[in-house]
């Protein structure tokens, strides 16, 4: 059994460091990273050590930039959580799943416009 005392939390291993980069590309926010068990840290140490890294927030969220009503955004929070993903990449699922099949969207929708489309060629 491995004890950890407050020294070994307090330096960035290769695990550590690693774990960080691939939280960010995840998009998770500085507070979830921070309470990761393997990085336990402070969402402000997390910014520091994503800077000294050379690891930025900005170009996960960047990628996918969608402003939702607070109601929606609850809900996609809640179906992201349940599958242990971010709500950007829960909706890029969603849209990844949705082009996987052209009857979706119009079942998903149900506007009418691929009949209407189709009765114009």
């Amino acid at each position: 059994m491995t004890v950890v005392t407050e020294t070994q939390k307090s330096r960035w291993t290769g695990e550590r460091i690693a774990r960080l980069g691939f939280l960010l590309g995840m998009g998770w926010d500085a507070r979830r990273i921070a309470e990761d068990p393997i990085i336990a840290s402070t969402p402000n140490n997390v910014h520091r050590q994503a800077q000294r890294f050379g690891l930025a927030f900005r170009a996960a969220a960047a990628a996918l930039a969608v402003r939702l009503p607070p109601e929606a955004a609850t809900l996609y929070d809640a179906a992201a959580s349940k599958r242990n993903l971010t709500r950007e990449a829960m909706i890029r699922l969603l849209l990844l799943v949705v082009a996987s099949d052209a009857t979706l969207i119009d079942n998903i929708l149900d506007d009418g416009v691929w009949s209407w489309t189709m009765s114009l060629k």
